[in-house]
């Protein structure tokens, strides 16, 4: 006769074991997700602030977790062949892949062709992990062409279900509210964009231009201006006016931003 002290060890000896196997379960779970985290930077509007955007590269160096850095333009000032080649120079400093966007004052004097000389094309995407990223270009009167907006659209129907990052230098509003007219020329444009972004769940939307740092959500999409990385600043330092770069971290479906300051 097997006693009730046999029945109720082999019960808890079951039960254990199933929260071994469940703990083993979600833990795997957790570290497939964790395995496909990575971070990025974001800077832009470096332009002729050497020591700045020097010290900025090195900082970022530091961080082990940042994969690759995103400038949102105005990497230079006149678009000269001579400020291009140094900004290749410089960047050269940095650990990781840094892609372009162009901004105004890299596509004056013919800055444009020198952009697609040393850099490719002047908008264009690709893909990390579980992520797009579109980089476009309003340098020119602060508007998209009609095949920069296909492209853009093209891009958001392919990459559905992954998060979308957009970038492109003149922002379609100032999240500071401090510029509201230093934003694209187009006001029509910037309001179907808006409203392009939120249809398509764009996760995030980066611009320079207005020198500093600011933050705003719309309709579920973050807008970030980050133009702080060595040209002289716009805003005040109490609304975003200090140079920076800002670290996206993603995991899976989230999304952490950071600022870190350059002082």
């Amino acid at each position: 006769m097997i006693s009730a002290n046999y029945h109720l060890s082999r019960f808890w000896r079951n039960f254990f074991c199933f929260l071994f196997v469940l703990f083993f379960v979600f833990s795997f779970k957790s570290f497939a997700q964790t395995s496909e985290a990575f971070s990025f930077a974001v800077y832009g509007d470096n332009r002729n602030g050497e020591e700045t955007f020097r010290f900025l590269l090195n900082k970022i160096n530091k961080d082990d977790e940042i994969a690759f850095s995103i400038n949102t333009g105005d990497f230079i000032t006149y678009g000269k062949e001579v400020e291009y080649k140094k900004y290749i120079e410089l960047t050269k400093l940095s650990k990781v892949k840094i892609y372009n966007v162009m901004g105004n004052h890299d596509a004056v004097n013919g800055g444009y062709r020198r952009f697609e000389k040393y850099f490719g094309p002047n908008y264009y995407s690709f893909s990390y992990k579980n992520s797009q990223f579109i980089i476009l270009d309003n340098s020119f009167k602060g508007v998209f062409d009609a095949k920069q907006y296909n492209f853009l659209i093209s891009e958001l129907n392919k990459s559905k279900g992954k998060n979308i990052f957009v970038f492109f230098h003149k922002p379609v509003f100032d999240p500071s509210e401090v510029f509201p007219d230093y934003i694209m020329s187009e006001r029509k444009i910037t309001r179907d964009l808006i409203e392009i972004f939120k249809r398509y769940k764009v996760r995030y939307v980066f611009s320079g231009h207005i020198h500093g740092y600011a933050k705003a959500d719309r309709d579920g999409v973050i807008y970030i201006v980050t133009a702080g990385a060595g040209a002289p600043l716009y805003l005040p330092r109490y609304l975003g006016g200090f140079h920076h770069y800002i670290k996206i971290t993603v995991n899976g479906s989230k999304i952490k931003d950071e600022v870190f300051k350059i002082e």
